[in-house]
């Protein structure tokens, strides 16, 4: 269940988003035996997509860290560099 307070940040988080023009659909795929969790996000507007992504990462980075657990990331910026 979740607390008051934190569903009233999810609230106006949403209210936010829908303000900003911002939607899309995300794709959870997670194995917990095999310690996978992987997500593909499709973000409309397309040009929020990154900043969206980038976001989610720093969201995830934080929670782990909150449990106690070190992070490290890899951008793969194959995409930015044939630019």
């Amino acid at each position: 269940m979740i607390n008051e307070t934190f569903g009233n940040q999810i609230e106006s988080f949403k209210q936010m988003a829908q303000q900003s023009g911002v939607s899309g659909l995300a794709y959870i795929d997670f194995s917990p035996s095999k310690g996978l969790l992987r997500v593909k996000l499709q973000v409309s507007p397309p040009q929020s997509q990154s900043m969206l992504i980038a976001n989610f990462t720093n969201v995830l980075a934080q929670a782990s860290q909150m449990f106690g657990i070190q992070v490290k990331v890899h951008e793969d910026d194959s995409e930015q560099q044939g630019s």
